[in-house]
């Protein structure tokens, strides 16, 4: 994902509209990655403003694809 999804200049676009955080589950506690349901890796979980998900990616998704779940989040 970092190497092709998230430098493609579409999704870098459509990310711009969200706030994008990347965690490295080995770096926290145990508990992060349990609240969230993480079971693999990468995942790209999309939350609203109060914490609650609205999605969620598992494993590599090509860059259209990706920019296409975040329009479909976004309700376009």
């Amino acid at each position: 994902m970092d190497a092709v999804t998230y430098p493609n200049g579409r999704v870098k676009a459509e990310m711009a509209g969200w706030i994008f955080r990347k965690v490295d589950i080995s770096e926290v506690p145990r508990e992060v990655p349990r609240a969230f349901g993480v079971v693999a890796i990468p995942v790209a979980i999309a939350l609203d403003g109060d914490g609650h998900v609205l999605g969620r990616l598992t494993g590599f998704v090509e860059p259209e694809e990706f920019r296409g779940q975040l329009l479909r989040l976004r309700g376009r």
